[in-house]
Parts: structure tokens; sequence; C-alpha cells
């Protein structure tokens, strides 16, 4: 059997949840950058209508904070935004990958 190619790694890396959850946390950070950004909000500033410190504003803005639902909601309403959870279709390659791994238990 030969050595698994790094596209066979990285592909099995993504059907990894601790993929998914890592990619999540980073789309969420940019969008907080994103909204400081529009905003012109500083870090100070957040963490003082978060009623927090600035250090933990930094922990968040690099993805260190522990993000639940309540925090991230909590972060959005310090921006005059709305936090939004969705589900959405898996995409074809994720879906083949799952069913095929299912087939072969």
């Amino acid at each position: 059997m030969s050595e698994p190619t790094f596209k066979d790694l990285f592909d099995e890396a993504r059907r990894h949840p601790d993929y998914r959850y890592e990619g999540t946390i980073l789309d969420f950070t940019e969008a907080l950058f994103d909204a400081m950004d529009q905003q012109g909000i500083s870090r100070a500033e957040l963490a003082r209508r978060l009623g927090t410190s600035q250090a933990y504003v930094t922990r968040a803005l690099r993805g260190n904070a522990n993000f639940t639902l309540k925090t991230m909601s909590k972060l959005a309403l310090a921006l005059e935004m709305e936090l939004e959870v969705g589900l959405r279709p898996a995409t074809k390659s994720s879906a083949s990958r799952a069913d095929a791994e299912k087939r072969a238990q």
C-alpha cells in the first residue's frame, strides 16, 4: 500500500469534527473583525461594551475564547449585530465520503 498523499490526509482531516469546529470559529472571528472595522470599533471599545477586559477581546479575536452560543451572542450584541446559526447541506464530496465510510463499517 502506498503512502497517503497530502490530499488524502487533508480529506481525512476535513471529515474530523475538530476541523469543522475550527473553521466555524475562524469564520466567526473574521466576521467580528469585519464588523469592528466597518463600525470603527476598537478592541478597547468592544471590551467596554462587553464589560470585560481588552485581553479577553484579544483572546476572542484570536479564536482562543470558549465560544458558546451565549458568548457568541454577547459579542454580536455588543456590535449591534445578530448571531445567525444555521445548517446547510454538506458538499457533495463530504457527503459522498461519509456515505462511503458508513458502508465500509
